[in-house]
């Protein structure tokens, strides 16, 4: 029997991912993580929703069945299990919504602007890095910053 966990329990089982734990489970984005995996997630800390405005997030908690909140944490997570090691050879990958993230290894391993924290976090189902800025796809960052 394994001792590791799956990346949901994973996730909620870190307190520094914890806001991120609980808008996964309350827009029910972690189905997205019951599909057929693996997968890699790209975890925003605390403190990386901590930067965007009240307003803006509680927009975000407050719409009905949280499809906006959905969407923009289903652009934290692809497809495959990316290693730091992997991630530092791409260009970047395509998010479960589509859109593209973009990787770089300038001062940091980044993911979009992003500074890579923790790595290589291993779970049953997939890979988890958590993050210190909250990803927006090129369309949503603007709103968030707003």
């Amino acid at each position: 029997m394994t001792d590791k966990l799956n990346l949901i329990e994973t996730i909620a089982g870190d307190d520094k991912l914890s806001a991120f734990a609980g808008m996964m489970k309350s827009s029910a984005a972690n189905e997205i993580l019951s599909g057929e995996g693996p997968f890699t997630v790209f975890a925003p800390t605390n403190d990386a929703f901590g930067k965007i405005p009240d307003a803006k997030m509680n927009t975000l908690l407050q719409e009905e069945n949280q499809t906006s909140l959905r969407e923009l944490l289903a652009y934290h997570i692809v497809s495959g299990r990316l290693t730091a090691a992997k991630i530092s050879g791409l260009p970047g990958a395509p998010t479960m919504t589509g859109v593209f993230v973009s990787f770089s290894d300038n001062y940091g391993l980044k993911v979009n602007s992003s500074g890579i924290q923790a790595r290589n976090i291993e779970a049953t189902d997939g890979v988890l890095h958590s993050i210190d800025t909250v990803l927006a796809p090129p369309a949503a960052a603007a709103a968030l910053a707003k």
